[in-house]
């Protein structure tokens, strides 16, 4: 989509909370970094996951992840 912006490297611009240029669309992983591995893809899909949840309730909540042992 030509609104999309994009870096020099060809891979998606992104904010902070992985928000592109475009409305109501979010980005991580490859796509965004580059080659990178799959703990950072992971990572980036749980950051996305959080901004798109406060972006639709309205809300900053803050949620902790844990391995009960």
């Amino acid at each position: 989509t030509p609104k999309l912006k994009t870096t020099k490297w060809g891979t998606i611009e992104v904010d902070e909370e992985l928000r592109t240029s475009v409305e109501r669309i979010w980005a991580g992983g490859d796509i965004v970094r580059g080659d990178s591995t799959v703990i950072l893809a992971m990572g980036d899909g749980r950051k996305a996951a959080l901004s798109i949840d406060k972006y639709l309730s309205g809300t900053d909540r803050t949620w902790k992840f844990g391995v009960k042992s």
